[in-house]
């Protein structure tokens, strides 16, 4: 079974936000909460380590994987530009259950992202993930953690029973809030297409989108 740490999700123990870094900075692969469901992440940058966590969901690697960043300055090394409804959603909806497809960037296109012209990501609503990408420096992978076309982990045991000692080291920050995903919009296209409705409402989407 793989390691569990425990960590105070409102306020997260620095010692143990460092411990969790580490593994993402050595290459590692950890399951993780967030304010929707459990995630299994890694550093986006390592080839390595996000072609494991697709054998380890049966991902087909055809579909890309959902990054989380801290802020708009790490995105700026992931996408190649921001359209105006992006930065309206953003502006509403970010941190949060909001996820944003755009076209990525030519570094991340000769990553382990290669293989699609696009990339999905979400700044969240986690005090636990926010503490994680600053301390570590860069995005990682939130992927649900679960096997592909199963319901995905709420609680930590739930990522453990799922994936045995294959992790490198799961975070407990308890039961998420949610079992509810984020929602998706594709803004690469002009009207944007919503994808996916999860934690926000398509309505509220048109709403904010109605004002541009």
């Amino acid at each position: 079974m793989s390691e569990i740490i425990k960590i105070n999700p409102k306020h997260p123990e620095t010692d143990l936000i460092l411990r969790a870094a580490r593994v993402l900075q050595n290459q590692g692969v950890i399951g993780y909460p967030t304010e929707t469901v459990y995630g299994i992440g890694s550093n986006v940058f390592a080839t390595a380590a996000v072609e494991r966590i697709y054998k380890l969901k049966n991902r087909d690697q055809s579909k890309a994987l959902i990054v989380i960043a801290a802020d708009t300055i790490q995105i700026g090394d992931l996408v190649s530009d921001i359209p105006e409804a992006a930065e309206k959603l953003m502006e509403n909806f970010w941190p949060g259950p909001l996820t944003l497809v755009f076209k990525s960037s030519v570094t991340l296109q000769s990553s382990a992202f290669r293989r699609s012209q696009t990339i999905a990501i979400r700044i969240p609503d986690c005090s636990i993930c926010l503490s994680l990408l600053k301390t570590c420096g860069f995005p990682i992978i939130s992927t649900s953690a679960n096997h592909s076309g199963e319901a995905p982990a709420t609680t930590a045991r739930q990522v453990a029973e799922i994936f045995g000692d294959q992790l490198d080291l799961i975070v407990d920050g308890g039961e998420t809030p949610s079992s509810t995903p984020s929602t998706v919009v594709d803004v690469t296209r002009t009207p944007v297409r919503i994808l996916r409705e999860g934690g926000i409402s398509r309505l509220e989407i048109n709403t904010v989108l109605e004002s541009i």
